[in-house]
């Protein structure tokens, strides 16, 4: 049977956030299988808890299991409980186009910045880039030595690099404007930290 908001106990709650919480680490591990075999069981045990059939839609995504995971998605939407909105699906040409536009359109000081970063786009975050990190998903991702702390010894230097990950950007978005302006924020704010400002700065500047 379908599970209310008020019917669900403590000790239900408690059971589901710690499944969540696997199937976010599996995810986040890219061990999807492992998660969708969790998601699995627990949309089955709550089969109208619209948070596991989000995470489970994620996990059959990852996995390429494109249609089954829109069939979860649309699970995950008309939840009565803990409802989740559909993903905005893009191409991986269109995703590129996006990225390239938010490019042209950051001021003269961002667009300049960027010529100094290695531009990576990705699906998703490999694990090794979410140390330290425990949000699920990362719209994008600055990695690297700041500007000012490059040197100029002369001595050959990695690159920074600044990470955008288009899935994570489809499941935060409903729409192609939403799409675009997100991709646009995303650039924006880790450019800003390639810059050294903080969370507190980019907020000030405008670029949280």
């Amino acid at each position: 049977m379908s599970q209310e908001p008020s019917s669900l106990s403590d000790e239900q709650d408690a059971h589901i956030a710690e499944r969540l919480a696997l199937i976010w680490e599996a995810y986040r591990s890219d061990d999807a299988a492992q998660g969708a075999l969790i998601g699995d069981e627990l949309t089955r045990a709550f089969p109208d808890y619209g948070e596991a059939w989000f995470w489970l839609a994620c996990c059959h995504e990852r996995l390429g299991h494109l249609r089954l995971a829109d069939r979860c998605f649309l699970r995950a939407n008309r939840a009565r409980t803990e409802p989740q909105a559909g993903p905005f699906r893009t191409t991986w040409r269109r995703f590129q186009q996006a990225v390239a536009t938010a490019a042209e359109c950051l001021p003269a000081k961002l667009r300049a910045a960027l010529e100094e970063v290695t531009l990576v786009l990705a699906d998703y975050a490999e694990p090794v880039l979410l140390a330290g990190n425990d949000e699920p998903e990362l719209l994008g991702l600055f990695d690297g030595l700041e500007r000012s702390e490059r040197g100029d010894s002369g001595a050959p230097q990695p690159s920074p690099c600044i990470y955008v990950f288009r899935r994570a950007h489809e499941h935060t978005c409903a729409s192609r404007a939403e799409f675009d302006a997100e991709i646009r924020q995303t650039l924006w704010h880790e450019l800003g930290h390639y810059l050294g400002y903080d969370e507190n700065g980019l907020a000030e500047l405008g670029m949280d």
